[in-house]
């Protein structure tokens, strides 16, 4: 349980609270150049409608890495990049453990990725800020997702100050009191796509399982293909639930897109995984779910597949399951 509550920290959204955001870009270089940090560093960045991803030159990475703002468990692998142009390119993949943009807008556990030839220290795509909402720019402003805050008042919102328990409830791994803060917010305001997202993995924590398949089902039917970071989570957690539930084949269903999701994510593939060109623990843990599900379904050969997959981005159940019954990876 503490290694599923663990998971579910990581895969929650920083934007509980996301009103609009404006974030000023400053003309560069034939550019706009804007204002980030990753993980407390202030790193000098560019702003591009075209990618859809955050790249980082090699010098700026190395620096990060060497110096500890980068960690072992943040590097994911090697992967083939589509480039804006049309052209391909051989690309790092990491995880941003900290991403600030402008003053005060945090993106936590955003996937990043090392550009060997990239002369700027590091580039977002305007793509990285669709999963919090509309994203829409006029000269130099950007603005955000969400709808305008209001005028100042002499209370704060009700809503508000529920959104702000539902986050201190999800800080301290009190999920009960989280869900009950989102149950609140849903009836008297309704769920957005944040919100709604992190009510589903609350529910999943808490493995009310026919809840989690009702709120994830109706966010997935909505929102599915807006962030795959979020779609990969959802059906990961769905397919948990179906699970437990008994409900083998849609259980495989999701565990199978969810690691479609992952692959699309990161670019990777079956292939890169299994010449060890990729690993991650995270996409290990769901192969991993998968396999136990196929075990069930007296699928051995498919179990048997999911295991060496899981082992070889780094799964230990995996690992040693394998090598109690010499299955190779």
């Amino acid at each position: 349980m503490l290694k599923k509550i663990s998971i579910l920290l990581l895969c929650l959204s920083a934007a509980l609270n996301l009103k609009a955001q404006r974030i000023d870009l400053h003309e560069q270089d034939g550019g706009f150049s804007i204002d980030a940090s990753v993980n407390g560093v202030g790193i000098k960045t560019f702003y591009t409608e075209e990618s859809w991803f955050v790249s980082m030159s090699s010098n700026t990475y190395l620096f990060l890495y060497e110096n500890g703002y980068i960690s072992d468990s943040d590097v994911k692998g090697l992967t083939t990049l589509r480039m804006p142009d049309g052209s391909s390119t051989k690309a790092a993949s990491f995880l941003i453990r900290r991403l600030q943009v402008g003053r005060g807008l945090i993106i936590k556990d955003i996937p990043a990725f090392v550009i060997k030839k990239q002369t700027v220290p590091m580039l977002i795509g305007s793509s990285v800020f669709k999963s919090l909402g509309e994203v829409t720019r006029e000269g130099s402003m950007l603005t955000i997702g969400g709808e305008d805050a209001p005028l100042p008042a002499e209370e704060p919102d009700r809503i508000d100050l529920l959104k702000d328990e539902a986050q201190a409830a999800i800080d301290s791994s009190d999920f009960a009191r989280a869900a009950a803060c989102f149950e609140q917010i849903k009836a008297e305001d309704g769920l957005n796509m944040v919100t709604e997202y992190q009510y589903a993995m609350v529910l999943s924590a808490l493995e009310r399982d026919a809840e989690n398949v009702e709120v994830s089902t109706a966010w997935t039917s909505e929102h599915e293909g807006r962030s795959l970071m979020m779609d990969y989570w959802i059906n990961n957690n769905l397919g948990g639930s179906h699970a437990r539930l008994k409900q083998n084949q849609k259980a495989i269903e999701c565990y199978e897109k969810a690691i479609d999701c992952f692959y699309r994510l990161y670019n990777t593939s079956e292939k890169s995984i299994r010449k060890g060109d990729f690993h991650d623990e995270t996409l290990g843990a769901t192969f991993y779910s998968l396999g136990v599900v196929h075990a069930s379904e007296g699928k051995v050969s498919r179990m048997e597949s999911c295991f060496a997959l899981a082992a070889k981005c780094g799964n230990q159940k995996a690992a040693e399951f394998c090598r109690q019954y010499k299955i190779r990876y």
